[in-house]
């Protein structure tokens, strides 16, 4: 008998795979711990271990959402299982049907989602993902089954779930691809089933892809054609649409674009009746993602106008409602390169505008920035600020203020010395708010 059967025998697989793992840890066993493990790997193909019995003793069926990221997986039981199917061709699995087993349609349908957002997975969740579609079609599937596999026949009005809604899309794509003949049945049976909203979110998906592209463009344009004809508001359009899922990216999409023209024409339609805003729209579905959309306009010259026509509209109606700078500073996402940032501008114009409406609530600079930031992390924001010789100017005005708040609160120069020693050039500033204390205390004597 083998020492890997041996073994086998007086510790059973668990217990000895778990001893294994440990050893591979330790420098002084790693050599030895890796020989047993392909010894281990070759008793279980020689004793014709279930891969499915594998994939549970390494507990993958338990991390779903990162297991194309676990090395267990990347190696050592992708390896088996091709050493299996090899050995035993009769009994020949594939990973997708393993997956499938474990974590269901839905799940497998998110795992792969989650994947091909990370650059060294999505290679792999791309191509599982075809396998996914080829599985469905080896196996009969329609395009109505394949709906309620991912549960999408749950998701009344609206689908909460865009992964699902768009790999079920990816299967209306690769059916047509096999069978290009049944387009215009497809996209007719679609239109018959579902009301506008969840057409809409259908059609946007489908027109990522190339093949259906021009079909959904014209069904859509048509809806929206309709939906003029009969006087929708452009508010209502805008969620029949389903433009809100358009991401970070609404401002530059064709979608969006599509509706702003529709905004224009309904007004132009309806004189008489109160002009219907635009910005209305994004401002109540999409105000926690507002800082996020623009900061992605502004990248790209041919968005940059809207981009900043939008934040100038946010920051209209917060001044309107009273909206604290530290507030906006907060939504503004600045971080510790805030004095470099574009959007810092932004908002000093925005608290300068807050103190002249609103004087009895007055906040200065350094008031506002010291709610965000204590000061040894301020005196890290100066510095690397000072490195752009666009920003040297008002990191100096920036530090007078905060040295002019030292002098308000009576700082001692022990109590700033040991909240600001470790902090690069902090002696710096700290001298001169020596001086400039010095130079009080002789004008008040």
């Amino acid at each position: 008998m083998s020492a890997i059967s041996s073994l086998t025998k007086q510790y059973g697989d668990d217990v000895l795979f778990e001893m294994i793992k440990t050893a591979k840890t330790n420098p002084h066993t790693k050599g030895l711990a890796i020989e047993l493990e392909t010894k281990q790997m070759q008793h279980w193909a020689i004793t014709r271990m279930d891969p499915d019995k594998i994939f549970h003793l390494f507990m993958l069926n338990t991390v779903r959402s990162d297991i194309l990221e676990n090395p267990k997986f990347a190696t050592t039981w992708v390896n088996y299982m091709e050493v299996f199917n090899s050995r035993y061709p009769a009994e020949k699995t594939t990973m997708m049907e393993m997956f499938t087993k474990s974590f269901g349609d839905v799940g497998v349908t998110k795992m792969l989602h989650v994947g091909k957002e990370k650059n060294w997975a999505r290679n792999l969740a791309i191509e599982l993902n075809h396998k996914q579609l080829k599985m469905w079609l080896d196996s009969g599937k329609s395009v109505d089954d394949v709906f309620e596999l991912l549960k999408l026949d749950k998701q009344e009005v609206i689908f909460r779930d865009q992964s699902l809604l768009y790999t079920w899309v990816s299967y209306l794509n690769f059916l047509i691809n096999q069978y290009p003949d049944n387009k215009a049945a497809l996209f007719t049976a679609l239109k018959s089933r579902f009301e506008d909203r969840q057409l809409n979110e259908i059609l946007n998906a489908a027109k990522k892809f190339p093949k259906m592209e021009n079909d959904a463009i014209k069904i859509q344009t048509d809806k929206i054609q309709a939906y003029l004809a009969s006087n929708e508001s452009p508010r209502h359009v805008f969620r029949l649409l389903g433009i809100a899922n358009e991401g970070d990216g609404i401002l530059g999409s064709p979608l969006f674009q599509t509706w702003l023209k529709y905004v224009k024409d309904f007004n132009r339609r309806n004189p008489k009746q109160r002009h219907e805003s635009w910005f209305d729209p994004l401002c109540i579905d999409l105000e926690w993602g507002g800082n996020r959309m623009i900061k992605e306009a502004m990248k790209n010259p041919s968005t940059m106008s809207i981009g900043k026509k939008v934040e100038n509209e946010w920051l209209s109606l917060w001044l309107d409602r009273k909206k604290l700078p530290t507030d906006v500073f907060r939504w503004l996402g600045l971080s510790e390169n805030a004095l470099a940032d574009r959007r810092f501008k932004t908002w000093t114009t925005y608290l300068d505008d807050f103190n002249q409406r609103y004087p009895t609530q007055k906040i200065t600079l350094i008031e506002g920035l010291r709610e965000h930031y204590n000061d040894s992390n301020l005196l890290r924001m100066f510095n690397a600020a000072k490195k752009d010789p666009s920003t040297k100017t008002l990191v100096t005005n920036v530090e007078d203020m905060l040295i002019n708040s030292w002098i308000v609160e009576k700082r001692t120069l022990t109590d700033l010395r040991k909240q600001l020693g470790r902090v690069e050039n902090s002696d710096d500033i700290i001298q001169r708010y020596i001086k400039k204390l010095t130079a009080t205390k002789k004008n008040t004597a």
